[in-house]
């Protein structure tokens, strides 16, 4: 059994995929499966992904009946997924070749629920567009809603958990929602200072619209977290602040 199921969904990511799959290919800790699931792409991704596999045996394919969306998708995977950990790489992510290593043995010297780390932002050229995003040593329940830490292509968790939680497809910002499911319970989280991936924000995807990622942010802290409208409205004005500090030259 491998250490580490690597969980990639792939939606029309012919573009960028095979970078993808390389940086996790290219880590210096090679214990893991990698698990791509296709959510029925108009372009060539499954078959770039399935020559892929053909050519490392560590990479396994799916594709959907029908298109599921990403949170289906990824759990989906999750059901196929048998390492001791779990982490999460979107198709247009990228990894840094330590990143599985050090959260590793980080996991194995705090036995933290949750392992995440610093990254850098990019475009989709793979142009470094601003200041790499240092994440905190420590993060719970109330800092999250304030700061976001952690994220999928930066997350590394005990996959048991996995028995318990899902991804919930009826928000924008589905991750987000699970990890604060988790944080809500009580699990623990430990962050890697060092930059050990990279995230592509361009037109398109959720973080380039900051308006849209702050309205979307608004519903989960009224129906998912269920906070007050005072306090609600209190944590959008704070998120809205980090999130143009940390995006101004986007």
């Amino acid at each position: 059994m491998p250490k580490v199921s690597i969980i990639t969904p792939a939606y029309n990511a012919s573009k960028t995929l095979v970078e993808t799959v390389r940086s996790a290919l290219s880590q210096t800790f090679d214990d893991f499966e990698m698990i791509i699931v296709d959510d029925c792409s108009k372009d060539d991704t499954y078959k770039i992904a399935s020559d892929l596999s053909e050519k490392d045996p560590r990479i396994k394919v799916f594709k959907n009946e029908k298109n599921l969306g990403v949170s289906k998708t990824r759990n989906f995977a999750l059901s196929k997924a048998i390492g001791e950990y779990v982490a999460f790489l979107d198709s247009d992510d990228l990894w840094r070749e330590d990143k599985l290593e050090r959260q590793y043995a980080l996991a194995c010297e705090t036995d933290a629920d949750i392992i995440y780390c610093s990254y850098g932002i990019i475009s989709e050229n793979g142009i470094r567009k601003c200041k790499d995003f240092i994440v905190e040593k420590q993060t719970d329940f109330n800092k999250m809603l304030l700061k976001s830490v952690v994220s999928c292509s930066t997350a590394f968790i005990k996959r048991h958990h996995f028995d318990k939680y899902s991804f919930s497809s009826e928000y924008a910002h589905e991750d987000y929602v699970l990890w604060m499911s988790m944080f809500k319970d009580g699990l623990t989280a430990v962050g890697d200072q060092k930059v050990l991936a990279e995230y592509r924000v361009y037109p398109g995807t959720r973080s380039f619209d900051k308006f849209k990622a702050a309205k979307n942010r608004y519903i989960i802290y009224r129906k998912a977290l269920k906070l007050s409208p005072c306090k609600s409205i209190k944590c959008i004005f704070k998120y809205m602040l980090l999130g143009l500090k940390k995006y101004k030259h986007i």
